[in-house]
């Protein structure tokens, strides 16, 4: 067995980092099921015990919250990417690139069933130094006060300028 190249160990990562951020969200069922399929590769046992594991991984996730839950989903992105890492690892030459493109497409197809499914920031207003609110929060390490923000799948509609 060679080392996995570069391309190989950032699709890991890339893979770890779709689990984590669709557990808790809408997109979890479809990414959790796919990634047991990626996993499973046709044998059914191997694909229920992955989908026990994530569903260890989908409830740990959701209830943990503040430091606690970063601490837990940065751990929970690496032991994924490792599993994934160790997966093609174990394989030679042309099974590991197949499987690797397998893993390339996976990963599209999770990265937009989450941006499709999962809740996200849509509209923030923000005030403090260094932070200005648009799309996106941009904040260079200082702190800021968030005044409004909106989560969801689509843009809310303006405020009434006449409600305080």
């Amino acid at each position: 067995m060679a080392v996995l190249d570069d391309a190989m160990t950032a699709l890991a990562a890339a893979g770890g980092t779709a689990v984590v951020q669709a557990a808790g969200t809408d997109a979890w069922t479809a990414v959790r099921d796919a990634v047991a399929r990626w996993f499973g590769r046709g044998d059914a046992a191997r694909e229920r015990a992955e989908l026990a594991r994530l569903d260890r991984t989908g409830a740990a996730l959701s209830a943990a919250d503040g430091e606690l839950g970063r601490r837990l989903r940065d751990d929970e992105r690496i032991s994924w990417r490792t599993r994934f890492e160790i997966v093609l690892d174990d394989l030679d030459g042309t099974v590991r690139q197949e499987l690797g493109e397998e893993l390339r497409r996976l990963v599209e197809e999770l990265r937009q069933t989450i941006r499709r499914d999962a809740p996200h920031v849509v509209q923030v207003s923000a005030t403090g130094p260094g932070a200005q609110a648009a799309e996106y929060l941009v904040n260079y390490g200082n702190p800021v006060n968030i005044d409004k923000m909106y989560l969801g799948h689509d843009r809310p509609s303006s405020p009434d300028p006449t409600v305080g």
